[in-house]
């Protein structure tokens, strides 16, 4: 007669064959002879967690651990079926206790990270990982858990290594595969990322992990209805804040911003204090020209201990729009070039407050600085210095791009005179004898922005894109790119009516006296776009079909530049679009075009 014991050898056999049913069927009669067989009621929660049913699993196992509360192992799988049903504080806990009874349970260390992880215990996750590495090197769970707690915090290389070995060690790891798939789009690489969210899915549909992805990569593919499709599966399998600022991310791409906001708003009433989240729920505000309530939360940039490089931290109070009196202020730049001169017209306005503006920026504006900031001396006075530069005392503290929240900024009220800068008149003399004399409309081209900006290779045409312009008759189009942009030159084949000055430019001083003698810039949405916009010279601004928030949707104007008009991509990518009306209106422009004499 077989005894209880060898029946559980015999079931636990079936188990980890994989024939479930058989194994199922002899717990239970186990079960049936003896209620109490802590065992048994054991491994038949496991088995009802590894076929999606939850509520027994938990009830099983719960009975498991009532029946032997020092079994390390069951208050592990117990934490295993809480966590899955997203009962995260709960599962740590669990985990907790079984780490007390047995500090070398390696599964429970790696599945302690994944809890931590999904609590947002970024570098907690991190280190739960290491003790369960140490006593199982190969553990594909501790590497898999590992390499999502890398991408959280922002190092998707090794992320990328951590579940590629994951993955060989346990090939049918459908969350090997998601995390995979995870890693390679933080690298941008949108079609292995798809095929690593689609092998996921292949193992197991079931995987919400891999569907989240698979959405934000569809996005980036601009297959947005496929993507749209993506996350409602993803949805209906693990609702949550995860997601919904996944999907809320992918809606931004898609140029929705109003729908964007509203999914990062549903995250953040499970993470109200989620930096980031704030910061993508302004952004989707500003965006959709909700200025009201986007600039609140777009300051949440501040606040973002992830931010690279890190914010700056002072120890004088922020302004917040209050008058000075007398005080001193300490305005900075804090991200791109173009950023800092977009606000540099609220310069005049801090210093109408009754005090004295200390004003940092960063090195390269400097030369165009030191006379251009026009109005501010008239009421009060402004100190220029270059970032690094040792910070001379003051009271009070504000970013640029602070400013609009404190002078409660609308779209209706964006203080939009320009210029707001003027460029060195000795230069404009140079730049006007160098050019000669003028016979044809006089356009400036910018083709690229800053290749270490994340969404560049989107924003920018590069010279291909625009190439098109340069065979309208009637123009004469000056190259004013800088920086790795010029690189678009080598090997393109420009007619006559293309010169390069961007070699001839020093500084940004020399490109606004530049724009001073031309008619027209073209650029793409990078630093010298807004430098022609605070010149008040013409300007078109060649934009993605998802732009910055700063362009607003769905219109060609911008009540941040009034010499400003924006030509959208009319779908993701569609530069060709975008050059041939550029091109159609430049012809409508050379025919009504007179030299000067």
């Amino acid at each position: 007669m077989v005894t209880l014991s060898q029946a559980l050898l015999i079931a636990l056999d079936h188990h980890q064959a994989g024939r479930l049913a058989e194994a199922e069927d002899i717990y239970r009669r186990i079960l049936g002879a003896d209620p109490e067989y802590a065992d048994a009621m054991e491994l038949l929660g496991v088995l009802a967690a590894q076929t999606g049913r939850l509520a027994e699993a938990a009830r099983q196992l719960r009975l498991a651990v009532a029946l032997r509360p020092d079994g390390a192992g069951g208050l592990s799988n117990l934490a295993g079926v809480e966590q899955s049903a997203g009962a995260f504080p709960l599962a740590l806990r669990l985990y907790g206790r079984a780490l007390r009874l047995m500090p070398d349970l390696a599964d429970a260390h790696a599945s302690r990270a994944g809890a931590l992880r999904r609590l947002g215990q970024t570098q907690a996750a991190l280190s739960a990982t290491a003790p369960a590495l140490a006593l199982a090197p190969d553990h594909a769970d501790a590497l898999a858990n590992r390499a999502a707690a890398l991408l959280s915090c922002g190092d998707a290389p090794s992320a990328e290594r951590c579940a590629r070995r994951s993955r060989h060690l346990n090939p049918r790891s459908a969350v090997a595969h998601a995390t995979l798939a995870a890693a390679l789009a933080a690298q941008r690489r949108w079609e292995e990322a798809e095929c690593a969210a689609r092998d996921s899915l292949a193992i197991d549909r079931s995987t919400a992990e891999a569907w989240e992805v698979l959405g934000s990569v569809l996005a980036k593919l601009a297959r947005f209805p496929d993507s749209l499709d993506a996350f409602t599966m993803a949805e209906r399998l693990r609702p949550g804040p995860s997601l919904y600022a996944a999907r809320g991310t992918a809606l931004i791409v898609m140029a929705r911003p109003a729908e964007a906001a509203a999914d990062f708003a549903r995250a953040l009433a499970d993470r109200p204090q989620d930096a980031g989240l704030h910061w993508n729920l302004g952004f989707a505000h500003l965006l959709a020209g909700d200025y009201e309530r986007g600039w609140p939360e777009f300051d949440w940039r501040r606040h973002d201990d992830r931010a690279e490089p890190p914010w700056r931290r002072f120890p004088q109070p922020a302004w917040r729009g209050e008058p000075l009196n007398g005080r001193t202020i300490l305005l900075y730049a804090e991200q791109g070039l173009g950023d800092t001169l977009q606000f540099l017209r609220y310069v005049p306005l801090v210093a109408a407050r009754g005090g004295r503006v200390v004003l940092e920026v960063q090195r390269p504006l400097l030369p165009l600085l030191e006379s251009a900031v026009e109005g501010a001396g008239q009421h009060g006075s402004v100190e220029i210095i270059s970032r690094g530069d040792p910070l001379p005392p003051f009271d009070l503290e504000c970013p640029l791009m602070s400013l609009p929240r404190a002078f409660a900024t609308g779209l209706d009220s964006v203080p939009a005179h320009t210029p707001y800068l003027r460029p060195d008149p000795a230069r404009v003399a140079r730049w006007h004898d160098r050019l000669g004399r003028r016979d044809a409309l006089r356009i400036g081209v910018v083709w690229a922005g800053n290749p270490r900006f994340p969404a560049d290779a989107e924003r920018s045409p590069r010279l291909a894109g625009l190439r098109g312009l340069f065979d309208v008759p009637g123009c004469r189009f000056y190259g004013l790119q800088m920086g790795p942009g010029r690189a678009d030159l080598a090997g393109t084949i420009l007619p006559d009516s293309f010169t390069d000055l961007g070699g001839g430019i020093a500084d940004f001083a020399d490109t606004a006296a530049i724009m001073a003698n031309l008619d027209l810039v073209v650029s793409s949405c990078t630093g010298p776009a807004h430098l022609a916009g605070a010149l008040g010279v013409p300007l078109w601004v060649a934009l993605p079909f998802s732009p910055d928030w700063r362009w607003l949707t769905g219109r060609d104007d911008s009540p941040w530049y009034p010499t400003a008009r924006l030509f959208r991509q009319p779908a993701p990518g569609d530069w060709p679009a975008v050059a041939g009306r550029m091109a159609a209106e430049l012809a409508s422009l050379a025919q009504r075009f007179r030299p000067l004499p």
